[in-house]
């Protein structure tokens, strides 16, 4: 359950490829489109691996969306590849009754140094690069929920790259890295503890949140929880004084969220302070991984 594919090409070069496709989740396609790109760029970084080259992948309602909707969503798009010194190759198109719009991405690595999502160890902490609270966001601008002031920073941190933050990571001894993506939170650290024999901690109030969370939970719902809380709930340990509105940020699927990696805990602060100073001003040590002594508990929120 890595974030993309690996493929040794060579005794010093492997391919890492992934696709990923989603519905519009801003009513603007200019910053959909850089969205878009960011989150289908997003798993090359999550590999610690460079992204080189991008294909579209398109679909919409044939006559029903002006030419020059689908130019602003490709132009925002292109910014964004621009920005990751991506080249786009070219893609598909096709016409069916719902939009959706993404890319498949190859990137490069040395084989060796692929960071997968299964070498976790006791002792490490576990940082995350972006604030969570897409879904509950995205449900509160669809029924006009958001001021312009929350709007604009949903919209930063979706089209900010995970590009900056992969390859500071690459300069510590980060031993575990992916993305918080379509499974949330705890849907992205599940594998992460199973795949190395570990309890993941999550501290609940160290978790950095979008403006106004959780209280925006009591108005707005967060999407996709049923699918994350289906998988993480029979490996899930939640404290008693936990507030329950926590786990349903948790467990909501994110939109390009940021990226989640564990680190010797004698390097967690340096690499925190790093990205803070290179733009992800709301990374935070959000737990520790802890030697695994009930294999029915891989998470724990506390």
């Amino acid at each position: 359950m890595d974030d993309a594919g690996v493929y040794r090409i060579s005794d010093d070069i492997a391919l890492v490829q992934s696709v990923d496709f989603f519905f519009p989740i801003v009513d603007d396609p200019r910053s959909f489109g850089r969205i878009a790109a960011a989150n289908s760029l997003s798993d090359i970084w999550a590999m610690g691996a460079r992204a080189i080259t991008a294909m579209n992948h398109l679909a919409y309602p044939a006559g029903k969306i002006p030419p020059e909707v689908i130019e602003e969503l490709l132009t925002g798009a292109a910014e964004k590849l621009h920005e990751a010194g991506v080249v786009l190759l070219g893609g598909h198109t096709m016409e069916q009754d719902d939009f959706s719009y993404g890319m498949s991405v190859t990137g490069i690595t040395h084989p060796r140094a692929a960071i997968t999502n299964d070498n976790a160890k006791p002792g490490d902490l576990i940082v995350l690069t972006k604030p969570v609270g897409t879904g509950i966001y995205c449900d509160a601008m669809m029924n006009d929920g958001l001021n312009e002031g929350q709007f604009n920073t949903f919209v930063y941190w979706m089209e900010r790259l995970n590009k900056y933050a992969s390859e500071i990571m690459q300069r510590f001894d980060v031993s575990c890295l992916t993305d918080v993506t379509g499974f949330g939170l705890l849907g992205h650290s599940l594998p992460v503890a199973r795949n190395a024999g570990v309890r993941l901690v999550i501290n609940s109030k160290d978790v950095p949140l979008l403006p106004d969370l959780p209280g925006l939970l009591d108005e707005f719902n967060p999407k996709g929880v049923c699918k994350c809380s289906d998988y993480v709930d029979p490996y899930l340990k939640i404290g008693e004084n936990v507030d329950r509105r926590y786990y349903s940020l948790f467990a909501e699927a994110q939109t390009s969220g940021g990226l989640l990696a564990t680190i010797r805990n004698d390097q967690a602060d340096a690499l925190v302070r790093t990205l803070r100073e290179h733009g992800d001003t709301e990374t935070a040590v959000i737990g520790h991984v802890e030697k695994l002594d009930d294999p029915s508990v891989l998470l724990e929120i506390t």
